[in-house]
Protein backbone atom coordinates (compact mmCIF):
# COMPACT_ATOMS: atom_id res chain seq x y z
CA UNK A 1 0.00 0.00 0.00
CA UNK A 2 2.60 2.58 0.75
CA UNK A 3 4.71 1.66 -2.28
CA UNK A 4 1.97 2.51 -3.93
CA UNK A 5 0.73 5.90 -2.57
CA UNK A 6 4.94 6.97 -2.90
CA UNK A 7 4.42 6.22 -7.24
CA UNK A 8 0.92 8.10 -7.02
CA UNK A 9 2.60 11.27 -5.10
CA UNK A 10 5.56 11.00 -7.23
CA UNK A 11 3.27 11.11 -10.13
CA UNK A 12 1.31 14.24 -9.25
CA UNK A 13 4.91 15.84 -7.73
CA UNK A 14 6.56 15.37 -11.72
CA UNK A 15 2.94 16.44 -13.45
CA UNK A 16 2.98 19.51 -11.36
CA UNK A 17 6.72 20.63 -12.75
CA UNK A 18 5.94 19.90 -16.18
CA UNK A 19 2.69 22.24 -15.71
CA UNK A 20 4.60 24.70 -14.42
CA UNK A 21 7.20 24.79 -16.75
CA UNK A 22 4.78 24.91 -19.75
CA UNK A 23 2.79 27.92 -17.93
CA UNK A 24 6.35 29.52 -17.70
CA UNK A 25 7.25 29.38 -21.51
CA UNK A 26 3.73 30.00 -22.98
CA UNK A 27 3.61 33.11 -21.02
CA UNK A 28 6.88 33.73 -21.97
CA UNK A 29 6.01 33.41 -25.63
CA UNK A 30 2.79 34.48 -25.76
CA UNK A 31 3.04 37.62 -23.43
CA UNK A 32 6.66 38.59 -23.43
CA UNK A 33 8.87 39.51 -20.60
CA UNK A 34 7.11 40.91 -17.35
CA UNK A 35 6.97 45.16 -17.11
CA UNK A 36 9.42 46.47 -14.18
CA UNK A 37 7.68 46.56 -10.61
CA UNK A 38 5.81 50.02 -10.65
CA UNK A 39 7.79 52.44 -8.44
CA UNK A 40 6.31 53.45 -5.47
CA UNK A 41 5.07 56.96 -5.57
CA UNK A 42 7.60 59.57 -2.98
CA UNK A 43 5.72 61.19 0.33
CA UNK A 44 4.47 65.15 0.10
CA UNK A 45 7.56 67.00 -0.16
CA UNK A 46 10.28 64.59 -0.82
CA UNK A 47 12.22 65.64 -4.14
CA UNK A 48 13.74 62.47 -6.37
CA UNK A 49 17.24 61.61 -6.51
CA UNK A 50 18.30 63.18 -9.20
CA UNK A 51 22.56 63.70 -10.35
CA UNK A 52 24.65 66.57 -10.08
CA UNK A 53 23.85 68.76 -12.98
CA UNK A 54 19.95 68.66 -13.19
CA UNK A 55 19.93 65.45 -15.59
CA UNK A 56 18.12 62.50 -14.22
CA UNK A 57 19.40 58.98 -13.93
CA UNK A 58 19.31 57.20 -17.23
CA UNK A 59 17.09 53.70 -16.44
CA UNK A 60 18.65 50.49 -16.18
CA UNK A 61 18.64 48.72 -19.23
CA UNK A 62 16.97 45.23 -18.90
CA UNK A 63 19.89 43.11 -20.32
CA UNK A 64 17.84 39.64 -19.61
CA UNK A 65 16.60 37.09 -22.90
CA UNK A 66 12.95 37.63 -23.44
CA UNK A 67 12.56 34.00 -23.36
CA UNK A 68 15.04 32.41 -20.73
CA UNK A 69 12.71 29.43 -20.57
CA UNK A 70 13.07 28.98 -24.48
CA UNK A 71 16.86 29.31 -24.52
CA UNK A 72 16.85 26.80 -21.54
CA UNK A 73 15.04 24.19 -22.99
CA UNK A 74 15.21 24.08 -26.77
CA UNK A 75 18.34 22.76 -28.23
CA UNK A 76 18.43 25.10 -31.62
CA UNK A 77 17.27 28.38 -29.84
CA UNK A 78 20.28 31.25 -29.50
CA UNK A 79 20.13 34.42 -28.41
CA UNK A 80 20.10 37.51 -30.74
CA UNK A 81 23.83 39.29 -30.92
CA UNK A 82 24.18 42.68 -29.68
CA UNK A 83 24.75 45.21 -32.49
CA UNK A 84 28.21 45.92 -33.21
CA UNK A 85 29.65 49.62 -32.32
CA UNK A 86 31.30 50.45 -35.27
CA UNK A 87 34.20 53.37 -34.61
CA UNK A 88 36.81 55.58 -36.29
CA UNK A 89 39.99 53.40 -37.60
CA UNK A 90 37.77 50.33 -37.79
CA UNK A 91 37.55 48.10 -40.76
CA UNK A 92 35.02 46.89 -43.33
CA UNK A 93 35.44 44.61 -45.98
CA UNK A 94 33.34 45.95 -49.09
CA UNK A 95 32.06 43.92 -51.69
CA UNK A 96 31.90 45.39 -55.51
CA UNK A 97 30.28 44.45 -58.07
CA UNK A 98 29.13 46.72 -60.70
CA UNK A 99 27.87 45.86 -63.98
CA UNK A 100 27.13 48.86 -66.53
CA UNK A 101 26.47 48.50 -69.97
CA UNK A 102 25.62 51.88 -72.56
CA UNK A 103 24.76 51.99 -76.03
CA UNK A 104 25.05 55.13 -77.87
CA UNK A 105 24.40 55.59 -81.15
CA UNK A 106 24.23 59.00 -82.95
CA UNK A 107 23.57 60.57 -86.75
CA UNK A 108 24.50 63.92 -88.18
CA UNK A 109 24.10 65.23 -91.53
CA UNK A 110 24.61 68.91 -92.62
CA UNK A 111 23.94 70.82 -96.30
CA UNK A 112 25.34 74.43 -96.01
CA UNK A 113 25.07 76.64 -99.29
CA UNK A 114 26.44 80.25 -99.58
CA UNK A 115 26.22 82.41 -102.46
CA UNK A 116 27.36 86.00 -102.92
CA UNK A 117 26.77 88.25 -105.79
CA UNK A 118 27.64 92.07 -105.23
CA UNK A 119 28.93 94.95 -107.24
CA UNK A 120 30.13 98.47 -106.07
CA UNK A 121 28.39 101.45 -108.13
CA UNK A 122 28.46 104.20 -105.68
CA UNK A 123 30.93 105.49 -103.39
CA UNK A 124 32.72 108.31 -101.78
CA UNK A 125 36.26 110.24 -101.30
CA UNK A 126 38.01 113.10 -100.16
CA UNK A 127 39.09 115.79 -102.51
CA UNK A 128 42.11 117.89 -101.96
CA UNK A 129 39.86 120.65 -99.98
CA UNK A 130 38.79 117.65 -97.82
CA UNK A 131 35.50 117.81 -98.85
CA UNK A 132 33.36 114.35 -99.58
CA UNK A 133 32.28 113.97 -103.45
CA UNK A 134 31.57 111.34 -105.47
CA UNK A 135 33.41 108.75 -106.78
CA UNK A 136 32.95 107.00 -109.63
CA UNK A 137 33.78 103.63 -111.70
CA UNK A 138 35.02 102.14 -114.69
CA UNK A 139 34.41 99.40 -114.99
CA UNK A 140 32.65 99.12 -111.81
CA UNK A 141 34.27 96.81 -108.96
CA UNK A 142 32.10 93.40 -107.95
CA UNK A 143 32.62 90.50 -106.38
CA UNK A 144 31.24 87.23 -106.88
CA UNK A 145 31.32 84.36 -103.93
CA UNK A 146 29.70 80.66 -104.51
CA UNK A 147 30.23 77.98 -101.52
CA UNK A 148 28.51 74.73 -100.94
CA UNK A 149 29.20 72.53 -97.18
CA UNK A 150 28.17 68.93 -96.56
CA UNK A 151 28.83 67.35 -93.88
CA UNK A 152 27.20 63.76 -93.38
CA UNK A 153 28.53 61.54 -90.31
CA UNK A 154 27.47 58.80 -88.11
CA UNK A 155 28.49 57.15 -84.89
CA UNK A 156 27.65 53.86 -83.03
CA UNK A 157 29.00 53.04 -79.30
CA UNK A 158 28.40 49.63 -77.49
CA UNK A 159 30.18 49.55 -74.25
CA UNK A 160 29.74 47.19 -71.00
CA UNK A 161 31.83 47.52 -67.78
CA UNK A 162 31.77 44.83 -65.36
CA UNK A 163 33.45 45.10 -61.97
CA UNK A 164 34.08 42.25 -59.26
CA UNK A 165 36.63 42.44 -56.30
CA UNK A 166 36.95 42.69 -52.33
CA UNK A 167 38.28 45.50 -50.76
CA UNK A 168 39.35 46.65 -47.38
CA UNK A 169 37.88 49.53 -46.47
CA UNK A 170 39.04 51.93 -42.86
CA UNK A 171 36.61 54.02 -41.39
CA UNK A 172 37.51 57.47 -41.40
CA UNK A 173 34.65 59.28 -39.74
CA UNK A 174 31.81 58.25 -38.07
CA UNK A 175 28.51 60.80 -38.42
CA UNK A 176 26.56 61.60 -35.63
CA UNK A 177 23.35 59.68 -37.19
CA UNK A 178 25.49 56.89 -37.24
CA UNK A 179 26.52 56.76 -40.56
CA UNK A 180 30.13 55.77 -41.68
CA UNK A 181 32.46 57.30 -44.09
CA UNK A 182 34.68 54.72 -45.61
CA UNK A 183 38.24 54.82 -47.50
CA UNK A 184 40.24 52.16 -49.35
CA UNK A 185 43.43 52.23 -51.31
CA UNK A 186 44.63 48.73 -52.60
CA UNK A 187 47.73 48.81 -54.85
CA UNK A 188 48.74 45.24 -56.71
CA UNK A 189 52.21 45.66 -58.81
CA UNK A 190 53.29 42.25 -60.78
CA UNK A 191 56.96 43.43 -62.51
CA UNK A 192 56.51 46.53 -64.89
CA UNK A 193 52.51 46.67 -64.50
CA UNK A 194 50.70 48.34 -61.53
CA UNK A 195 47.29 49.09 -60.73
CA UNK A 196 46.10 51.44 -58.00
CA UNK A 197 42.52 51.10 -56.64
CA UNK A 198 40.65 53.83 -54.89
CA UNK A 199 37.24 53.59 -53.19
CA UNK A 200 35.65 56.20 -50.93
CA UNK A 201 31.63 56.42 -50.03
CA UNK A 202 29.49 56.24 -47.17
CA UNK A 203 27.09 53.94 -45.57
CA UNK A 204 24.90 52.57 -43.33
CA UNK A 205 25.70 51.02 -40.00
CA UNK A 206 22.80 49.26 -40.45
CA UNK A 207 23.86 47.40 -43.49
CA UNK A 208 27.51 46.05 -42.18
CA UNK A 209 26.65 42.76 -41.31
CA UNK A 210 27.84 40.63 -38.53
CA UNK A 211 30.25 39.05 -41.08
CA UNK A 212 31.79 42.24 -41.63
CA UNK A 213 31.38 42.82 -45.17
CA UNK A 214 28.65 45.93 -46.86
CA UNK A 215 27.44 45.56 -50.49
CA UNK A 216 29.24 48.43 -52.90
CA UNK A 217 25.54 49.40 -53.67
CA UNK A 218 24.51 50.19 -50.63
CA UNK A 219 27.24 53.09 -50.27
CA UNK A 220 26.36 56.36 -51.17
CA UNK A 221 28.50 58.71 -52.75
CA UNK A 222 30.83 55.80 -53.95
CA UNK A 223 33.31 56.44 -55.80
CA UNK A 224 35.90 54.01 -57.47
CA UNK A 225 39.14 55.17 -59.04
CA UNK A 226 41.30 52.25 -61.22
CA UNK A 227 44.61 53.31 -62.80
CA UNK A 228 46.97 51.26 -64.53
CA UNK A 229 50.82 51.86 -65.40
CA UNK A 230 52.90 50.22 -67.19
CA UNK A 231 53.61 48.60 -70.64
CA UNK A 232 50.38 47.24 -71.55
CA UNK A 233 49.08 50.72 -70.69
CA UNK A 234 51.64 52.46 -72.84
CA UNK A 235 51.18 49.93 -75.79
CA UNK A 236 47.23 50.91 -75.49
CA UNK A 237 47.79 55.01 -75.17
CA UNK A 238 47.03 57.12 -77.65
CA UNK A 239 50.57 59.10 -79.22
CA UNK A 240 50.73 62.92 -78.15
CA UNK A 241 49.53 63.89 -82.12
CA UNK A 242 46.73 61.60 -82.21
CA UNK A 243 45.42 63.44 -78.45
CA UNK A 244 46.36 66.81 -80.22
CA UNK A 245 44.10 65.88 -83.04
CA UNK A 246 41.13 64.42 -81.69
CA UNK A 247 41.43 67.87 -79.05
CA UNK A 248 41.67 70.37 -81.87
CA UNK A 249 38.75 68.11 -84.16
CA UNK A 250 40.28 70.33 -87.58
CA UNK A 251 37.93 67.79 -89.89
Amino acid sequence: MLPSLARVLAGLSLATGLVAVAAAQSNSLLHGPSRPEARPPQPAGVVPDVVLGGAAPAPAVDERPKNRVLLALSPIAVAQPKPRKIQVNDLVNIIVREDKRSVSDAKLKSDKKWELDSELKKWFRLNPEDHLVAQTFNPTPGAEFDFENKYSGSGKVDRTDSLAMRIQAMVIDVKPNGNLVLEAKKRIRTDEEEQIMTLTGTCRSEDVTPQNTVLSSQVADVVIDTQHTGAARDAARRGWLMRAFDFLRPF
